[in-house]
């Protein structure tokens, strides 16, 4: 009779272990159309402190699944073309926050010399997902923003800044930015 109730217990608790992790999958699986390392060329709008201004630059960026597919994180590194001088560098975390079942974001990086973190989250309407998000780097510059992004035919990947308000003063959109798919498919667990 113990072994019983012992194994009813066991099997209880790993079905709510399950359970929870479909449900974090369930609302971050949005994110499997980016899942992959992507690359872009454009110029630097400056928007953000630390940054050059209406300057070439390469970014590389990667979303990848983490902890057995309860989280997506996304990494990216910027340089000037044909070097390896940074111009940023940066992660987002993106998870399923079980208080308000939204997708919330974490944020930290540096543009240039100058460090930030900010936090977001997360809001999807078909293929498309909103990020919005507000970060303060370590000079007291606050900045808030949507990002919207968006797969597109041909393996490519749109992205842009938009509703810029820094230091309470509204800033304007930033370009379109259009990513290429560098990995030859989506990675497979």
């Amino acid at each position: 009779m113990f072994n019983l109730i012992k194994s009813l217990i066991s099997v209880v608790l790993l079905s709510c272990g399950l359970f929870a992790q479909s449900e974090a999958y369930e609302a971050l699986k949005v994110f499997e159309p980016f899942i992959g390392e992507w690359f872009s060329k454009h110029n630097s709008v400056g928007a953000f402190e630390g940054l050059p201004k209406n300057k070439q630059i390469e970014s590389a960026t990667k979303y990848e699944w983490i902890t057995d597919k309860t989280a997506v994180m996304e990494t990216w590194r910027s340089t000037f073309p044909n070097s390896d001088k940074r111009v940023n560098v940066g992660s987002i975390i993106y998870s399923l926050d079980p208080a308000t079942n939204r997708i919330k974001s974490k944020h930290f990086g540096y543009d240039g010399k100058v460090y930030w973190s900010g936090k977001g989250w997360v809001e999807t309407k078909d293929s498309t997902i909103y990020v919005y998000t507000e970060e303060l780097t370590i000079n007291g510059t606050v900045t808030k923003y949507t990002t919207v992004r968006r797969p597109t035919e041909n393996n490519n990947l749109e992205s842009q800044y938009i509703d810029f308000i820094q230091n309470g003063k509204p800033l304007k959109d930033q370009p379109l930015r259009k990513m290429r798919r560098i990995d030859v498919a989506p990675k497979k667990d």
